[in-house]
């Protein structure tokens, strides 16, 4: 395959066909961030030195996760942005011992000292790999297709305890030998999960959390006999978990009601609880420091050293300098693009697109003077269609590796409506700092909710309105771009985050429909609204879902959750037009999640006939109020739930909505409900240079998005097939 690519500084005529190319392999690759490294398929890319930047490096002083004090109390290893480091007790600066492709996390010490346990995950695989600190070299324990959480050595030797994570709520604890060898289950519930647990200086007990959902409790397990006893009974969410190395004291994070309170307790019970501190939602993690009096705190992705006796919390500073691995330069220069660029405007043929430091600075039909692009890489797009970079506007971030991915298919950007805060908010940074791959992430960090929310994951519960403004304000402290309300919230608490999102210039979307209806939400300003769940004001009560079993979860149930009731709603009829209307008045961004509500082939064979009828009747349904509420002129955002954008773009197509709509639909629709339209999400001078290149015209059929010829990110190349 011939490359299109060229150096100006090579040709004496721009645009000339016999442009010298610069030879790439013709197997896909991701290029994003590493020299050599592919990240969507296993293939090497060669580029010719002159095209990459320097190697660079940043230096972090946050985010951080997981932190473990050592046996001798002098360092803490701890989660940074991914990689694990050692830190000295009292702060400064870090040392890397971890690096390169992968996700470190939930580092673990030794009884000795002289080896640390960490999770390490890659590709979509996790593995439980031990670090020998003298040494320098690691190994691996354990393999899974699973997320590999918290780590802990047995105090008495022997074995290593861990979490493996299946899916949203299936998270249970397991044991390994230190030596290797088969690993023992010890929790196993279905559909529960224990998320965090501490061993007992004898190692025969643990203290853990589990919970279904909602809240998760405090229980005591005997590991032998695999028999626990429940300790809490809590609505609210009693997360990380710690016991002190002399046996004497336990401690437990307890979220509720937005805010989050550190508990300590005697080991073996007898008192209550004391709240040693308490702030609002911060994602904190704690584990004792060498004695029983300290406890080390992660709060809002940093180090704190909590004084039980005062209460006094104190910072521990730290710095960690990362090698930015090289890039592609941020100036290149597009010729011969059949230019869409997103704004409605007819498109231009033979356009020349130049970039240069990551931003457009020129458009043109026709090419440029050689003067005005020397040095400048150009892409010879020969007639294929540039567009704006895509975005999905509703796409759950949870793994690392998803940014690689999501490149390949043409994301430059994302709105994440939902996600663990800490773990968000370093997914977002870690790819904007060039550590990783990936889109733009634009977070709502935690899914704010009622109690007995069905995703404890990613969810921060509340149930009184006047919680909402710290909540809201702690959030935004911590970097959120948006926020994402559930739908167990009550219509007063609703209204409340709304108001305190709106004064600290936050803008909210919502997945409502069961306590609190579209109408109310619309009323109490909300600003975005989620998938197509309009119950309450069509249905009467008697025929909706409460949410109060599993009828709303489709893990458990077939028929998806969004879908049944429908064919007692018409899509043409009053009712709907007057909710429609009053989307348009309050300008919502809708975002629909059309293609994931379309009756599944691969689920056919396990439903009834008339279940399959019923589905395919509420799709067409669907499918219809969308079509209504675009040509009314609701806002449409494009957005998947599982990064199927290209499959919910040509369900839109289906539906009857105009291409041209649904391109801005995919591209700067999304940027303008951020406030961000003047910075991307179409290809105009002074914007982000988020482009793709794609062969054949989405105006003449939105399939031919599906041909991805090149993905450049902040006038980058990330990939290229």
């Amino acid at each position: 395959m011939r490359s299109r690519f060229c150096s100006s500084r090579l040709s004496s005529f721009v645009g000339s066909d016999n442009c010298r190319s610069l030879r790439l392999r013709s197997l896909p690759v991701c290029l994003s961030g590493f020299l050599g490294i592919v990240l969507s398929v296993v293939s090497v890319a060669f580029f010719a030195p002159p095209l990459w930047a320097e190697l660079g490096s940043v230096v972090i002083d946050h985010g951080a996760r997981d932190p473990a004090i050592s046996p001798d109390g002098t360092r803490i290893a701890v989660s940074v942005l991914g990689r694990i480091c050692l830190l000295p007790a009292a702060g400064g600066t870090g040392q890397l011992i971890s690096s390169g492709i992968g996700w470190d996390r939930f580092p673990a010490w030794s009884p000795d000292g002289a080896f640390l346990a960490f999770s390490h995950e890659v590709n979509y695989h996790s593995y439980l790999v031990v670090y020998d600190i003298p040494v320098g070299t690691w190994a691996v324990v354990y393999e899974t297709d699973g997320v590999i959480g918290q780590i802990a050595y047995d105090p008495a030797g022997g074995d290593i305890f861990f979490t493996v994570r299946y899916g949203q709520s299936d998270a249970h604890i397991w044991k390994i030998p230190t030596s290797g060898g088969a690993p023992e289950e010890i929790t196993e519930t279905r559909g529960w999960h224990e998320w965090s647990f501490a061993p007992s200086p004898s190692g025969k007990r643990l203290l853990l959390t589990s919970g279904l959902y909602g809240g998760a409790n405090l229980y005591m397990m005997d590991v032998e006999k695999r028999r626990a006893v429940r300790l809490t009974n809590t609505p609210f969410d009693d997360t990380s978990v710690a016991w002190s190395r002399d046996g004497v004291r336990v401690a437990y994070v307890e979220t509720g009601n937005g805010a989050d309170e550190i508990r300590v307790d005697q080991a073996e019970g007898g008192g209550k609880p004391q709240v040693v501190f308490r702030s609002a939602y911060q994602d904190e993690q704690i584990t004792f420091g060498p004695d029983a009096n300290t406890l080390i705190v992660c709060a809002a992705r940093k180090l704190y050293r909590l004084d039980i006796s005062s209460g006094a919390l104190a910072p521990i500073p730290f710095h960690v300098a990362f090698q930015v691995p090289p890039q592609w330069p941020s100036d290149l220069l597009v010729i011969h693009a059949h230019l869409i660029d997103g704004t409605g405007r007819p498109p231009i043929a033979d356009a020349s697109v130049l970039i240069r430091g990551g931003r457009i600075v020129k458009i043109q039909r026709g090419a440029f003077r050689p003067g005005d692009i020397a040095g400048v890489p150009v892409f010879d797009a020969q007639g294929d269609s540039v567009l704006p970079g895509l975005m999905d506007n509703h796409y759950h971030f949870w793994d690392a590796f998803d940014g690689s991915r999501l490149l390949s298919r043409g994301i430059t950007s994302i709105r994440d409506p939902g996600a663990d805060l800490a773990d968000s908010l370093n997914f977002k940074e870690a790819i904007a700092v060039g550590l990783e791959p990936g889109p733009d992430i634009y977070t709502a960090g935690p899914l704010i909710d009622g109690f007995g929310t069905y995703h404890p994951m990613v969810a921060v519960q509340i149930n009184q309105a006047e919680q909402a403004k710290p909540l809201v304000d702690s959030l935004k402290a911590q970097g959120v771009d948006l926020l994402k309300v559930y739908f167990l919230l009550k219509p007063e608490v609703l209204r409340a985050v709304i108001e305190a999102a709106h004064r600290d210039h936050l803008r909210v979307t919502g997945h409502i429909g069961v306590r609190t209806s579209w109408t109310e939400a619309i009323g109490a300003g909300i600003d975005g609204l989620n998938h197509i769940r309009i119950w309450p004001e069509f249905l009467p009560a008697s025929a909706q879902p409460q949410g109060a079993d599993r009828t709303l979860d489709a893990a458990w149930h077939l028929v998806a959750r969004m879908q049944a009731d429908w064919r007692n709603i018409d899509p043409n009829g009053a009712r709907a037009q007057e909710l429609i209307a009053s989307m348009l008045r309050a300008k919502i961004g809708f975002d629909p999640t059309l293609s994931i509500q379309s009756p599944a082939p691969s689920l056919r064979k396990q439903l009834s006939l008339e279940e399959v009828a019923t589905w395919e009747q509420s799709y067409g349904r669907m499918s219809q109020f969308v079509h209504n509420a675009v040509a009314a002129g609701v806002p449409l955002l494009a957005g998947t739930d599982d990064g199927s954008l290209f499959d919910e773009l040509e369900a839109y197509e289906q539906a009857g909505i105009p291409r041209e709509q649904i391109i801005r639909a995919a591209t700067g629709s999304g940027a303008s409900w951020l406030g961000r339209g003047d910075d991307f999400g179409t290809i105009q001078v002074g914007r982000r240079a988020d482009i793709i290149v794609v062969h054949g015209d989405p105006l003449a059929s939105i399939k031919n998005l599906r041909n991805i010829v090149v993905v450049v990110k902040n006038g980058r190349l990330v990939f290229h097939k």
